[in-house]
């Protein structure tokens, strides 16, 4: 069966590491919406890295996330 997809969003995901609590790795993450849809790989990077910026602890990676629709021909 022949499937299409509809593109509906994207949203940027940054991970930072806390280091080590309690003898484990911690980490945590924030997902932000509401990313244009003409935004480059370099602007999402660029952003992620300026929000990065304003927290702590350090981006440890920044996750592109986009979500489409797969619905059937």
């Amino acid at each position: 069966m022949a499937v299409s997809t509809d593109f509906l969003d994207t949203k940027i995901q940054i991970r930072s590491n806390h280091g080590m609590v309690d003898g484990k790795e911690k980490t945590t993450s924030r997902t932000y919406g509401d990313v244009r849809a003409s935004a480059t790989d370099q602007d999402i990077y660029d952003v992620a890295v300026i929000i990065a910026g304003l927290q702590q602890p350090v981006m440890e990676e920044c996750i592109k996330q986009e979500i489409n629709l797969i619905m059937p021909v």
